[in-house]
């Protein structure tokens, strides 16, 4: 994605000492005093961390407003909250583990990932349908902007081919890997039982109880 090219990239040390990386001529935080601007940022979020212990925040920089979110993370909810980070960029996400990391368990970074693949992670999507609170780091989200629309409107593709890259099951992957990889699931396991000469099997058993099921999830997704 052009959007995540790195053709210029420096750290700076602000006022205050400290470490600012400066991607593409853009600053990842004040040149003069980060911690004040990530405590600004986090206090207009003040009435989101009171309702949501979970967050998912969009830019990582050095992670000041991290460590901002965390002081009050923990002032409401004690050791029960989490925090999902995405970063973009490897070389920041390289450089704040050499400068400012948070060894924290409670905080979970993911960096430079295709959005697609992102979505293959059954641990980062089901975090998503917890529906975690969501915080833009103003700098890293300008800077990345069409990343992160992509990544919050993504919508995963339904052909066959593409679903069973999605599986962990190898009963589930063997049974489908007859079917047309070109159609969506549904029309596949149609196009595979109907009309059907030769005598229904247990495979076939399992495409109508598994395209019940999927067909049930998708009504789900619809109503939301």
């Amino acid at each position: 994605m052009e959007e995540l090219s790195l053709y210029r990239y420096e750290v700076k040390v602000s006022k205050t000492e400290h470490k600012v990386p400066v991607v593409n001529d853009v600053h990842l935080h004040s040149i003069y005093n980060p911690i004040k601007e990530a405590a600004g940022l986090m206090v207009k979020n003040t009435s989101l961390l009171k309702v949501k212990n979970e967050l998912l925040i969009l830019g990582l920089g050095f992670g000041y407003h991290i460590a901002e979110a965390i002081l009050l993370l923990e002032k409401e909810w004690g050791q029960e909250y989490r925090i999902v980070v995405i970063e973009p960029n490897e070389k920041v996400y390289s450089d704040y583990k050499k400068y400012s990391f948070i060894d924290n368990p409670n905080i979970q970074i993911y960096s430079a990932e295709e959005i697609s693949e992102l979505y293959k992670k059954k641990e980062f999507v089901n975090y998503l349908l917890n529906k975690p609170g969501i915080i833009s780091h103003p700098a890293s989200f300008n800077l990345y902007e069409n990343y992160f629309k992509n990544l919050l409107s993504y919508k995963a593709p339904r052909t066959v081919g593409s679903f069973s890259d999605y599986l962990s099951t190898e009963d589930v992957k063997e049974s489908i890997k007859n079917l047309n990889p070109n159609l969506d699931l549904m029309s596949a396991i149609d196009e595979s039982l109907y009309p059907k000469e030769a005598p229904v099997n247990n495979n076939d058993h399992f495409l109508m109880a598994f395209k019940e099921m999927v067909k049930g999830s998708l009504e789900l997704e619809g109503r939301e």
